[in-house]
């Protein structure tokens, strides 16, 4: 508040811009003060009616994250999943907040005709992502799928409609670096959000140098709850979305179960978490809590210490300042609006904490989204041979 002299006049010169952009509020602004007022002349508050209502402050830019670097080197594959791709050691550095070498899998395999190629699917796990799509055991168990592997049923149906396809298993295929939480192995102060840096790294990697950086068909990805959570973090934080990023932009994405860490400020709440009403399965009340064993395994392991568990111990009273930051709805971001085509698959058997945080994100989506709900789908939709038929028959309709 501007505080009136005790005697006297004086004058105080403020400079225009701190009020206005305007062309016409450039110059500085000379404002008397008198003892016998105890308000500021009409001249002077005509001025700031006229300037003020002129500013129009430029929003927050967005924190862009930067991805590192990764060297690919070429590995013999093992013989499980899908038969004749080329297989590679990924090594990611200079991923900010990660610090020193992380290393990965990656599978490729081309599509039986090359002539005809539709474009390049990137798959990725759920939790930790730890495994190959085409060789998840989580994805194991239904008879319907051939080999009860639905898993490896779309990835080769994929492939098999002349898509080249591309998984990430976050573990070091040499088992010389130690990470114990795959792509969520920390320390890092902006948690899975600085982590999935690996993921955006690794598919540039891919893209500029095994694809040739190739525009011209599309490169598609999707992946299961912590798997689908990278993807989200690399159309968002990491511009992989819009174009705004290192590469590739992404044409379409599928995101099945998640992503867990759209709100992590309110995973990590405990009892105070939200209980949100969802559609799939429709009517059901869910809470968006993860819980301590899902604390302990998949948020904690990506920060210094165990922030997500001692919130949860505390009912949401003692949160990691940076939860929200670190989300992929984030305090830095606008409503998500992408140019890439969003998906987003629920199983009505899913009555995580994954699908009221998915939805918080899908619903806050405000260019080109889909979803639906495949009954009798467990959180693990690839395992199911209904989801896993949908996955197929979206990528094959979406992916242009």
């Amino acid at each position: 508040m501007l505080q009136q002299p005790a005697i006297g006049r004086r004058s105080h010169t403020i400079p225009r811009s701190m009020f206005a952009k305007d062309s016409n509020c450039n110059s500085p602004l000379t404002i008397h003060f008198s003892a016998r007022k105890n308000f500021v002349t009409a001249v002077v508050i005509a001025f700031l009616l006229a300037c003020v209502v002129l500013v129009n402050p430029t929003p927050a830019r967005a924190a862009q994250n930067t991805i590192g670097t990764a060297t690919l080197t070429l590995q013999n594959c093992d013989s499980t999943g899908l038969a004749g791709g080329l297989c590679y050691r990924a090594v990611v550095t200079n991923c900010p907040e990660a610090t020193g070498e992380f290393a990965a899998a990656v599978k490729i395999n081309q599509p039986p005709n090359a002539s005809s190629l539709k474009g390049t699917v990137f798959f990725t796990t759920g939790g930790a992502g730890q495994a190959f799509y085409d060789y998840d055991q989580d994805f194991l168990g239904d008879s319907r799928c051939s080999g009860s592997n639905c898993g490896l049923m779309v990835v080769q149906s994929v492939n098999a409609a002349n898509y080249r396809t591309v998984q990430i298993k976050f573990t070091d295929p040499e088992n010389l670096i130690q990470e114990p939480a795959g792509w969520l192995t920390g320390p890092a102060t902006d948690g899975p959000r600085a982590l999935a840096c690996r993921y955006a790294t690794i598919v540039h990697a891919v893209w500029s140098n095994l694809l040739n950086q190739d525009k011209k068909h599309a490169v598609c990805a999707t992946g299961n709850s912590g798997g689908g959570a990278l993807v989200a973090y690399a159309i968002t934080q990491y511009g992989m979305g819009n174009g705004s990023g290192p590469g590739p932009e992404f044409r379409m994405v599928e995101i099945t179960s998640g992503p867990p860490y759209a709100r992590i400020d309110q995973g990590c709440a405990g009892a105070a978490a939200p209980i949100s009403a969802v559609t799939c399965p429709g009517g059901a009340q869910i809470s968006e809590d993860y819980g301590l064993t899902i604390a302990a395994d998949f948020v904690d392991p990506a920060y210094p210490s165990p922030v997500c568990s001692t919130d949860i111990n505390s009912n949401g009273a003692d949160p990691y300042s940076g939860f929200r930051h670190d989300s992929v709805l984030s305090d830095d971001f606008p409503s998500p609006s992408y140019q890439t085509s969003v998906r987003s698959l629920f199983g009505s058997a899913d009555m995580t904490s994954a699908v009221p945080l998915g939805l918080e994100w899908y619903n806050a989506i405000k260019s080109k989204k889909s979803g639906t709900c495949v009954n009798g789908a467990p959180h693990e939709l690839p395992e199911d041979f209904d989801a896993a038929n949908t996955i197929v028959n979206d990528v094959g309709t979406l992916c242009k």
